[in-house]
């Protein structure tokens, strides 16, 4: 029996009389999966409220489209979501973008040393626009890029 089939029957156990299961035991259900020992406990969170459209619940469809997510690919919704989680933990002001100040102050508290190279060289780099701040989808671009080199 596949890994797929083997949650599919224990998603069915945890069916309600609507046909979804409790965002709480679709959590309970996902965590016993190792493979997903690699993301905090908050972005399974983040995204299982995104999954669900905020509902509480989870359809079978949404629980397909999560079993079928490939979680070692760059595309995958839970990497985004680990990726978006930082961006806006070293997104000090909350005004959606980093500047040099924020990608400073979050190298260094993620403990990271970049012999060589400046600050305002690596924002420059990243800063596809040049407006002086990072955005989301300039972060991910650029993460992307680093990658797959």
């Amino acid at each position: 029996m596949s890994r797929y089939q083997q949650k599919s029957n224990m998603f069915y156990l945890f069916l309600d009389k609507t046909g979804k299961i409790s965002t709480a035991n679709f959590r309970r259900l996902a965590f016993g999966d190792e493979s997903l020992g690699c993301f905090r406990s908050t972005t399974i969170d983040a995204y299982v409220d995104e999954l669900s459209g905020n509902t509480g619940w989870i359809t079978f469809e949404q629980f397909k489209q999560f079993m079928q997510a490939d979680t070692h690919t760059f595309e995958n919704p839970l990497v985004i979501a680990e990726l978006k989680q930082a961006f806006n933990e070293v997104d000090v002001n909350k005004d959606g973008f980093i500047s040099s100040v924020e990608a400073r102050r979050g190298i260094t508290l993620a403990g990271e040393r970049i012999p060589g190279i400046s600050f305002d060289y690596l924002c420059q780099k990243f800063d596809d626009n040049r407006d002086g701040q990072l955005s989301f989808q300039e972060f991910l671009t650029n993460i992307k890029k680093i990658i797959h080199e």
